[in-house]
């Protein structure tokens, strides 16, 4: 079989998945309605809680890039070139991820999300 023939399968399949790991990432800050104290605590006395807004201003930084990032899956799906405008900026919040995880001292999650950046990669180039 081509690669030709199952390059709309796979798009597809990219978008389902990258729609399932933002919608539910944002669902879950958006019910939430308020940065919890578990997201917030980590960043006293770091470089993110000088920044004008602090670490809740990150949280809802984040829970708007996945639901922008959600929309731009499902609607790739209609919108095939919306598809590698969306993975980019998965890139950009994978980064944005990272160096949270960084200030916070979780090098494991931050290690983590060379994973995810890495993937996004694959995922870009595939399409």
């Amino acid at each position: 079989m081509e690669i030709s023939n199952v390059s709309p399968a796979v798009n597809l399949a990219i978008a389902l998945i990258y729609a399932v790991l933002m919608g539910t990432a944002a669902f879950d800050k958006l019910k939430a309605g308020k940065a919890p104290d578990w997201f917030l605590k980590p960043f006293e006395g770091t470089v993110v809680s000088k920044l004008p807004g602090g670490a809740a201003m990150g949280f809802w930084l984040i829970a708007f890039l996945e639901t922008a990032l959600f929309a731009g899956f499902v609607l790739s799906v209609l919108v095939p070139g919306l598809l590698p405008l969306s993975l980019v900026g998965s890139l950009f919040l994978f980064a944005i991820l990272c160096f949270g995880l960084r200030v916070t001292g979780e090098y494991q999650g931050s290690a983590n999300m060379f994973v995810y950046f890495g993937a996004t990669l694959v995922a870009l180039a595939s399409i």
